[in-house]
Parts: C-alpha cells; sequence; structure tokens
C-alpha cells in the first residue's frame, strides 16, 4: 500500500525581502515499495516529496529570475543503525516574479533496502527560511516481498506515457507522474494506477494462467462496487507490470479502496493489493428507485413505527456508513417521511447481511448502547463521540492504556488493535483537557483514513510546556521529565 503523510510548517522569517510575512512549508510526503530494480538490486523504496511552492521563500538568483530551495535528509534506520539515506538540497522551478505563485513540483528518490522493518524520518528546512530547528517526521516502512506471489505498492498517476528516452520519473519503459495526494475531485474522471506482480510464474508454473480482478470497494464497509470492476486473464511470468485506468465519472463522494486481486485457476486468492484514495464527486445524486421497491409491510423495520425512534436508529449508523450514505441519512433524518425512513434502514441493513439483516442490525444495536453507555458526554451521545465511532468501526480493542493522572499531561488513552483488514499493529490517541466531560478527541492513529497528527505528544503535554515549544527537533516529542510515559504507552502497548 502507498503511504502518504501531511506535513504543514510554521517558522518565522530571518531577515530578508519578506520578513514581515509568515510562511508556512506544505509539503505532500509518500513512498511506495518495488521488488526489482531494473539493473537487478533489490528490492527498494521510491520517495515523492511535493512541495507547494507559494509556500517556499524564493531568492533572486544570478540569471534574475527567483528560486527557492530545501534541505532535504532521509534515512532508513533500524533501531539507531542507518540502513540507507538521502542527503541534498533541492531547488524549485525558476520564476520571474514572486507575487502570485502558484502550483506544486515534486521530487522523486530510490533507495534499495532489504525485506525488514524500517523507521523512515524526513528532515526538510527551507534554507531562506530557516527556523531554529529543521522540521522533522517519522514513520514505519515495511519491506516485505516474499519469494511468492506479490504485489508492489499501487502508485495512483496523474499521467502516463511511453517513454522515449529515460528520465528520473521512467519505470519499466513508461514515463509516470504520480498523484500528489489520493485525492480525485469531480475534474478527474480517470483513476489511473501502476503496479508490478512478482513470482506468477514461480509459483504458478510455466505457461500457467491467472485472473487478475480490479475493483473498487467502499473503505468503510468493505462492499464491492458493482460498477467498478474488471477482470484480465493473465499470463504466469516472473515479473508483470501492470498500467490501467477506470472511469469514476459517476462514483459516489466518499472514501474507497482500489483493489488488485489475483486468483489461480482454483479461483483461490494468491495476492492482493489496496490503494486507498478519496472522490469528490458533489454532482453524483442518490437514485431513490430501490428504495421505492420495499415493501415496508414484509420488512423488519416497518415495525418501527415512531418517527423518532426510527430517525434516532439511522443516526446511529453514522460511525458505520460510506459518504454518500451519511449525506443522504442526514437529509433524510431532518423530514419526518417515517416510511422513506423504513426503507432506507432495511435497505442499509440488507446490503450488509442479505441473509438475517434484522439480526445484523440487533448485533451493531448491542454495540451503540454499550458505547452510549461508555462514553456519551455532555454534549453528544456515545455514537457521537470520536471513542464511540472508532469502537463501532473497528471492535473492540485489543489492548487499551488509561492514563488519567500523568503528571504534566492531560488524560489520554491508547487504543491498540492487533488488526484492522489487512493492516497490523494500529493505534488511535484519544485525549481530554478536562476528564469530567468525558470528552476524549481522536488526536493520532496510524490506520489509513484516519487523522495522522505526528505532534499528537505535543498535544498531550501542552498543560505542562504549552502551545508553542522548542525542545525537540521535530516539535513532536515532549521533553525527558519525570512521569513522561505516552510515547512509551504508544511504541510499547501494555
Amino acid at each position: 500500500m502507498k503511504r502518504f503523510i501531511l506535513i504543514s510548517l510554521m517558522v518565522v522569517l530571518g531577515i530578508t525581502a519578506n520578513a514581515q510575512n509568515k510562511k508556512t512549508l506544505n509539503s505532500y510526503i509518500s513512498y511506495a515499495t518495488f521488488n526489482v530494480l531494473e539493473d537487478g538490486s533489490s528490492p527498494y523504496v521510491e520517495t515523492y516529496i511535493t512541495f507547494d511552492k507559494g509556500s517556499l521563500v524564493y531568492v533572486k538568483n544570478s540569471d534574475g529570475q527567483y528560486n527557492a530551495t530545501v534541505n532535504v535528509t532521509i534515512m532508513f534506520k533500524q533501531g539507531e543503525a542507518v540502513k540507507n539515506f538521502g542527503k541534498y538540497s533541492l531547488s524549485s522551478p525558476a520564476v520571474s516574479d514572486t507575487a502570485n505563485i502558484n502550483g506544486f513540483f515534486m521530487d522523486m528518490q530510490r533507495y534499495v533496502l532489504a525485506n525488514g522493518t524500517y523507521s523512515l524520518e524526513v528532515i526538510l528546512e527551507d534554507e531562506n527560511n530557516k527556523g531554529d530547528n529543521p522540521f522533522r517526521v517519522e514513520d514505519q516502512l515495511v519491506m516485505d516481498f516474499p519469494d511468492k506471489f506479490c504485489f508492489s505498492s499501487i502508485i495512483g498517476l496523474e499521467s502516463f506515457s511511453k517513454a522515449e528516452t529515460e528520465t528520473s520519473s521512467s519505470k519499466n519503459g513508461y514515463n509516470l507522474i504520480p498523484m500528489i495526494m489520493p485525492f480525485y475531485p469531480e475534474t478527474m474522471n480517470k483513476l489511473m494506477f501502476y503496479t508490478e506482480i512478482y513470482n506468477a510464474k514461480k509459483q504458478l508454473g510455466e505457461n500457467e494462467k491467472y485472473l487478475l480482478n480490479t475493483y473498487i470497494c467502499a473503505f468503510e464497509t468493505g462492499t464491492k462496487l458493482n460498477n467498478f470492476y474488471f477482470t484480465k486473464r493473465m499470463n504466469a511470468k516472473d515479473i508483470d507490470v501492470i498500467i490501467n485506468s477506470m472511469d469514476i465519472t459517476n462514483l459516489p463522494s466518499g472514501n474507497y479502496y482500489l483493489v488488485l486481486e489475483a486468483r489461480d485457476r482454483n479461483n483461490d486468492v494468491i495476492g492482493l493489493n489496496r490503494y486507498f484514495f478519496q472522490r469528490s464527486n458533489p454532482y453524483y445524486q442518490v437514485d431513490n428507485t430501490m428504495l421505492a421497491t420495499i415493501n415496508i409491510d414484509d420488512v423488519f423495520s416497518g415495525k418501527i413505527k415512531n418517527v423518532d425512534t426510527i430517525r434516532e436508529y439511522i443516526k446511529s449508523l453514522s460511525p458505520i456508513s460510506t459518504m454518500v450514505e451519511k449525506e443522504y441519512a442526514e437529509e433524510l433524518v431532518r423530514t419526518d417521511d417515517i416510511k422513506t425512513m423504513q426503507q432506507y434502514f432495511y435497505i442499509f441493513w440488507s446490503s450488509r447481511d442479505k441473509i438475517d439483516p434484522r439480526q445484523a442490525w440487533l448485533d451493531y444495536y448491542g454495540q451503540v448502547k454499550r458505547v452510549n453507555a461508555s462514553f456519551t458526554t455532555l454534549t453528544q451521545k456515545g455514537y457521537e463521540s470520536d471513542r464511540g465511532i472508532v469502537y463501532l468501526k473497528y471492535g473492540t480493542p485489543d489492548r487499551i492504556v488509561q492514563s488519567y493522572n500523568e503528571p504534566g499531561a492531560f488524560p489520554y488513552e491508547i487504543w491498540h488493535y492487533y488488526a484492522l483488514g489487512t493492516q497490523r499493529n494500529k493505534k488511535f490517541v484519544f485525549m481530554t483537557r478536562d476528564i469530567v466531560t468525558n470528552d476524549f478527541k481522536l488526536i493520532h492513529s496510524d490506520a489509513v483514513g484516519e487523522l495522522n497528527n505526528f505532534r499528537w505528544t505535543t498535544e498531550i503535554y501542552q498543560r505542562t510546556y504549552g502551545t508553542y515549544n522548542d525542545y525537540g527537533v521535530d516539535g513532536a516529542a515532549n521533553p525527558d521529565s519525570y512521569g513522561d510515559k505516552a510515547k512509551d504507552y504508544y511504541d510499547n502497548p501494555r
């Protein structure tokens, strides 16, 4: 899976022509892993760092134009040992006028790494806008290419073309321009992507074939979308390159996975990978035809006769609803149309469990009552609270650290899930400023599609150190003082 990190750095300018202003360095960092470089070395990681031109400070160069310069350090570490790194200064494209700078530019690098788990550290500094400390962000990177059928990361593409000559953006005969972020506005109606498949011939044998299924599913529910699916019969090779696209003109707004799934002749899944993306499509209209076909006298929801009751039931579905379902339900509960509510409620649950939708609802409702009992605040019901939403989406955490009386810290909780679908060892950090309110807000998670905030420890320790700090290289780790345990609890769940 391709990983994205958004960074935003605020510093005060030094003595320059723009010293009276403030600039925020905006950068998007992503990376993808592959098994075989074209020179035969393997495996490797590709890093993509994209900069918002308008967030940088430009100075005049010898040609009379203006450039920005960013100092970049990238390190891949195991423990304290640096296994590979890059350190360089990156110059922006030149501009003749700094009054109105727009757009982005991207830097791509490749680093050979053996299979294993690494700590990725990226340090960025605007050469013309230095603060007291450079900016640092960290993430965990896993290189995992077994000696059997497997995929590389899936890269979303802005464009691709046949490569006439090799460039830094070339790969296997194609010029690839990766997406800046996995976000597709209404103006983008094609989802283009690139991936590589390894060891199919080794695992399946010479002249064997397999099916490669490509489809989109809802992020929240995993439901496959019928109109966004195609399949191709593949010949087993040592290495295969997949470049394809899917029409998403009629894909509603929401969070999704693009899924590539390989099946052998016995229809067993032999490989799978996913690409998370977001879609904005405000022109999409929900089709009410299916709702009208439901006879409420024949379904369990028809027995819910009180409009306030079914309205509340529909509201409680929000944590497990897709974006389209949420938007539709929010409009529906503003009405008194109990018949449509009954029809919608049945359609919702029959799409989750065609055999026994009523029991699926009752099982879920038992969890709703549980979170309402545990997480209700002064202003929100439990299913509306951040902890309630995470609980209903992902289930009971495998480990919970509750730290309510740590010196210098606001009360916080760290939830640890051993597995969330195909994700492993994912954590959620909640914090409140007043334990009496029971209103714990989600301030960080490393799960795909959730709030990712590398400065989360700073928020927890604001009680002692305030909103401004100059004690850490990255501003993310609180000082080493007596009783400060949040980072240790996060790294080593109890």
